[in-house]
């Protein structure tokens, strides 16, 4: 399973699971399994973009209102202080 949990990576799986809905063969238990997935991943999918979308406007206002401030406060110390060492 892929390590990568961007929004793109999301966007790709969302799509993914589009392609398995949409595939002709699918009927009985086995489209019902699918529908039960989907609605299970786009549950979990709109939780992840809501944070994504908290991440965006607390970037937005701290731009708008301490733009000196943005390393400090959205980089984590591990990630800002690396180099350091």
């Amino acid at each position: 399973m892929s390590k990568d949990r961007s929004i793109n990576a999301l966007n790709g799986h969302l799509h993914d699971q589009l392609e398995r809905l949409l595939n002709p063969d699918l009927e009985g238990e086995a489209i019902e399994a699918e529908i039960k997935r989907s609605k299970a991943i786009a549950n979990l999918s709109a939780q992840i973009i809501d944070g994504e979308r908290v991440i965006n406007e607390r970037a937005r206002i701290i731009a708008e209102y301490a733009p000196e401030r943005m390393v400090e406060t959205l980089m984590p110390k591990e990630i800002t202080n690396a180099g350091s060492k």
